[in-house]
């Protein structure tokens, strides 16, 4: 994860996740999307960065990495389920393989 940047309220977007997100037609469900992982996990801290797949090098996606070391058990799991159910309402399901949420 280079360039990344975390931060307790709005993440900073650094300028290869932006182009990236240009590249394959999601900039507009950017901020949705941000938004989204900030309320599913909202005192944890946010990483945006841009991610590539460990088998496939060629796959590369904007990961949003979620402080969790602090959280219970329980706000994972409610975490979890708030981002299942709200990244298809935010962002159409072949656009939403590019966005990958992360716990570290």
């Amino acid at each position: 994860m280079k360039d990344s940047v975390v931060s307790l309220s709005w993440p900073a977007i650094p300028p290869e996740v932006q182009e990236f997100a240009r590249e394959k037609g999601v900039h507009q469900h950017l901020n949705a999307v941000i938004d989204l992982a900030r309320q599913a996990f909202p005192s944890s801290a946010l990483c945006v960065s841009l991610g590539q797949d460990a088998e496939d090098e060629r796959h590369k996606y904007i990961a949003l990495d979620v402080e969790a070391g602090g959280l219970a058990t329980e706000e994972l799991i409610a975490g979890q389920r708030t981002w299942s159910a709200g990244i298809h309402r935010v962002c159409p399901s072949r656009h939403s393989v590019y966005f990958v949420l992360g716990w570290r």
